[in-house]
């Protein structure tokens, strides 16, 4: 199956114009795919339920899952998992406040620049997905990881590794299709370097197909694919 992993800006959709809510709609319209992965727990796809951070859901998803007829499958984990991931991700938030608040300040400067840059850079749906973008969440993960300790990088590990599990299971006795996977921007480095491993699963890489999916909209001249390249291995 082909799968194509697409990052989305959650609330921030709403407050850029080179990748707004409605180019995400046309972006998975055009895709058309027979699978649709989100980044929602099993009864927030049930209830539709509205997401505070992830507007994108109710605002470009959930419109579009009765006319796409596809399924639709959640990447999150149901409850108690869900829980238990995100209190070790807290505890060990707690554990640097209280004993290291320097060092958090410092990682709370470096995540504000570091935002600060990629939106003056970002100006397509193509830069956003590019092979830069995911090597700059890639080392904002570890050094995160390296200040929090083990639990918050077990905590990572085990969240991305859940999702990328879904994704291998609905990909189970399937040749031919497409799967698109709809997940935040820091997380498309870690499944795009796990699913190009896989000799089961043809990953579409993302800064060589949109182009063709969004048009003249997605890409700016020298945006994109540059010189970069896919890590190898």
């Amino acid at each position: 199956m082909k799968v194509l992993v697409l990052s989305t800006l959650h609330q921030f959709h709403g407050h850029v114009d080179y990748y707004t809510y409605e180019d995400l709609e046309r972006i998975i319209w055009s895709f058309s795919p027979d699978i649709l992965a989100v980044e929602l727990r099993p009864s927030d796809v049930e209830g539709r339920v509205p997401q505070r951070i992830k507007q994108e859901y109710q605002k470009s998803v959930y419109p579009l899952i009765d006319k796409l007829k596809c399924e639709v499958i959640p990447l999150e984990p149901a409850e108690p998992k869900y829980s238990e991931l995100i209190q070790m991700a807290r505890e060990s938030m707690e554990n640097v406040q209280k004993n290291n608040p320097e060092a958090l300040e410092h990682f709370k400067l470096y995540v504000e620049a570091l935002y600060e840059v990629l939106f003056q850079w970002w100006s397509s749906v193509l830069d956003v997905n590019s092979y830069e973008t995911d090597r700059h969440f890639e080392i904002k993960r570890r050094y995160q990881n390296s200040l929090f300790g083990d639990k918050e990088g077990r905590a990572w590990e085990e969240w991305n590794r859940h999702f990328l599990e879904q994704i291998l299971k609905a990909n189970e006795g399937r040749k031919d299709g497409k799967m698109l996977v709809l997940v935040g921007a820091e997380h498309s480095y870690w499944l795009r370097g796990e699913l190009r491993k896989r000799h089961d699963v043809q990953l579409l890489e993302a800064p060589e197909v949109l182009p063709d999916i969004i048009g003249s909209r997605g890409s700016r001249p020298g945006s994109g694919k540059q010189e970069f390249s896919p890590p190898q291995g």
